[in-house]
């Protein structure tokens, strides 16, 4: 696996993990890390904050809640919340030098500036990375309001032009279902559905319920000659033959490109990898 400029996983084990992100050291609990660590006691002791849940966050230092790191050339604000999350899920920068690289290619094909989708976008690291770029605008969906503000903080941090974002507030399943019905395409869609979303207090969802829904709804604002999708996902395996073959339904299958990944995370100092999602890299061409 490729190395993360301003992330490390130091180690993991005993259903924790020890990670660098900036100048921070934090030790988190993790479900999926049920083997021995490698690093001796005295190197997890000198983690900056600790995660011991239903304690909340505990300093060896000075206590602080937020603080800036640059991630794959994307400045990003962090924040220590409650249920562990910091604003990153650092996987997600393992497949930014391949969204570089379709931005380029795309670009050159179509001679236009292009339209980029961002769904389920969270705080915003795609976004930013992508706009970075110049003649293309993004469309950030996320139904979360403090998403979309942590994201816009993200977007300042960066100096990235206000018109190159278009920030909506909205299930992005809906949002997609309007889209298509507009038939407003996207060159690039950017897609990180999470495995369980709670859209009201009655409506619930799965990944493995949704996902043919959610596949047919990307499909359908793909742009019909030239369209590129990042989907990554914490769900089965079965995930990506589902999507495999639903994507195949729409388009001949000498003109789909599809590629599989592991976004797994490498230890630094060993070769073992903690498992973090997958993703699936769809690519529709001409013919």
């Amino acid at each position: 696996m490729s190395e993360i400029p301003g992330y490390t996983l130091i180690d993991s084990g005993h259903g924790r993990k020890l990670e660098q992100y900036g100048d921070k050291v934090l030790d988190r609990p993790s479900s999926l890390s049920e083997w021995k660590p490698r690093q001796s006691a005295d190197i997890w002791e000198q983690a900056d904050a600790t995660l011991n849940p239903p304690n909340g966050w505990e300093f060896s230092r000075k206590p602080f809640s937020t603080w800036e790191i640059s991630v794959a050339d994307v400045k990003l604000q962090l924040e220590l919340m409650s249920n562990g999350q910091l604003g990153i899920f650092p996987e997600h920068a393992l497949y930014l030098p391949s969204l570089g690289t379709e931005l380029t290619r795309l670009r050159a094909i179509l001679n236009r500036p292009l339209k980029v989708l961002n769904l389920f976008a969270y705080s915003g690291l795609a976004t930013c990375f992508c706009a970075q770029h110049s003649e293309l605008q993004v469309t950030h969906v996320d139904l979360a309001k403090r998403a979309i503000e942590w994201a816009k903080t993200n977007a300042a941090l960066n100096g990235i032009p206000s018109d190159r974002i278009r920030w909506i507030v909205d299930d992005a399943l809906a949002f997609m279902a309007r889209e298509g019905r507009k038939e407003n395409r996207y060159d690039v869609i950017i897609i990180d559905p999470p495995s369980f979303s709670r859209i009201t207090k009655t409506n619930t969802w799965t990944l493995e319920q949704m996902l043919p829904e959610i596949v047919h709804l990307f499909l359908g604002v793909l742009n019909i000659d030239a369209g590129v999708v990042f989907f990554t996902n914490h769900s089965s395996a079965s995930t990506v033959d589902i999507a495999r073959n639903i994507s195949l339904d729409y388009f001949n299958d000498d003109r789909l490109f599809i590629e599989t990944r592991s976004l797994s995370l490498k230890e630094s100092s060993s070769p073992r990898l903690l498992p973090a999602g997958s993703l699936i890299w769809l690519a529709h061409t001409r013919g």
